[in-house]
């Protein structure tokens, strides 16, 4: 049966007063001392007010207690305040309600970038599957709507493959939305392509369960950008994991020793093995912040380049709400292209959501190098991973602090 997402509600309030006809407003305009009489009146409103608070204040404490003040945690629902339990972090690995779930085990994605596709037309099709898996080795599993990309699924993580084109490439792409029910799709979905230019209407339109829809556009600007699912409400769909990155290359791009992708993303776990909690999205509350899907995994396993070595390392944002500070410890980037612009001697780029970019480095000793989001109360929820060379390669997943 098909899931019901709670939609945010608009919430209206009214004062209660009518306001004066036209005829009562010519009246007051015409009378004498006029503004001294609404200024008695104000006050005297005023006046009524701090009564009527100190008789309720005084009628609820006749218990000798105070009244709790009104929080998220305490509020009805139904007025459209999160409850504690919609708040709740998510629940731990080894908590008794994460028992008997079945989930995909983890692998590793790999980092390194993926070739750009042969042909005249560089042909993607992107397969919509919903799938139960753990973000971080500390949580219980949650479930997942993830895209792949021909064929490539990084099952047991959150993340969706990259597309990598060249810039000026002729792109096709075909959005099947659950090629069979083992895909577990049961809404409508669509893909939206930032680094397209085409009628969003005809092109990032929604498909149903089972059906697909395909489109081209050409890639003629330069960048790292993101994909995602453009259904309403969006907040959920990408919190839930439907995002990517898409790299075009520019022209003439200077080849380097090692081409490495991040893509920056939050998650929001609800009850083991169900979909993520809508409340936690619009309060931003990320229980994991992650590169490449899963807390500290390039941390734990760190991705091994050569001393020396000239490595570009690709960045998206993918949010869906938090900014990304991106930084490797122990070098300098000698080359930050952002958004369009280029910079030299950095040290930190800064992504909001949907942002890319990529960066230029070398490290100049053996070693192993953090990399982390310089918002550190997102690194501390998993955005953190490591380069090491090779020669430290096995000499341990070295630290976050510098």
């Amino acid at each position: 049966m098909p899931r019901t997402i709670r939609r945010p509600e608009a919430r209206t309030r009214v004062n209660g007063h009518r306001p004066a006809t036209p005829a009562a407003a010519e009246r007051d305009r015409s009378a004498p001392s006029s503004g001294y009489y609404s200024l008695f009146a104000v006050f005297a409103l005023l006046v009524s007010l701090v009564a009527l608070i100190a008789v309720t204040v005084k009628v609820d404490d006749q218990d000798g207690s105070s009244p709790a003040p009104a929080t998220a945690a305490s509020a009805d629902p139904a007025e459209g305040v999160a409850s504690a339990d919609e708040l709740a972090p998510a629940v731990a690995a080894d908590d008794p309600a994460a028992d008997g779930i079945d989930f995909e085990p983890y692998r590793r994605p790999d980092p390194s970038l993926p070739a750009v596709p042969p042909g005249d037309v560089k042909r993607f099709t992107i397969d919509v599957y919903e799938h139960v898996a753990k973000v971080s080795d500390d949580l219980a599993p949650t479930r997942l709507w993830s895209f792949g990309v021909n064929g490539d699924f990084h099952r047991g993580t959150g993340v969706s493959p990259p597309l990598v084109v060249d810039q000026g490439d002729l792109v096709e792409i075909t959005l099947r939305n659950g090629a069979s029910e083992a895909m577990g799709v049961t809404l409508p979905h669509s893909i939206d392509f930032h680094s397209s230019e085409v009628a969003p209407d005809k092109r990032f339109i929604d498909v149903p369960p089972g059906d697909t829809h395909s489109f081209r556009f050409r890639a003629d600007h330069p960048g790292v950008y993101m994909y995602h699912c453009a259904t309403q409400p969006v907040l959920m769909h990408t919190g839930a994991g439907m995002v990517g990155m898409m790299v075009v290359k520019p022209a003439n791009l200077a080849p380097v020793d090692r081409e490495l992708w991040v893509t920056q993303q939050e998650f929001y776990p609800g009850k083991p093995g169900e979909d993520p909690g809508m409340a936690k999205m619009e309060a931003k509350q990320a229980d994991v912040v992650a590169f490449n899907g899963y807390a500290n995994q390039y941390l734990d396993r760190p991705i091994t380049v050569g001393r020396g070595e000239r490595v570009r390392m690709y960045v998206l944002n993918a949010g869906p709400s938090l900014w990304s500070a991106f930084h490797v410890i122990g070098t300098v980037f000698d080359r930050a292209v952002v958004e369009g612009v280029v910079g030299r001697h950095a040290q930190t780029i800064n992504l909001a959501p949907s942002q890319g970019g990529y960066v230029e480095l070398t490290l100049a000793e053996e070693g192993t190098y953090p990399f982390v989001s310089h918002s550190f109360g997102d690194a501390v929820k998993g955005a953190v991973g490591a380069l090491t060379t090779e020669a430290d390669a096995g000499g341990g997943s070295g630290t976050a602090s510098h």
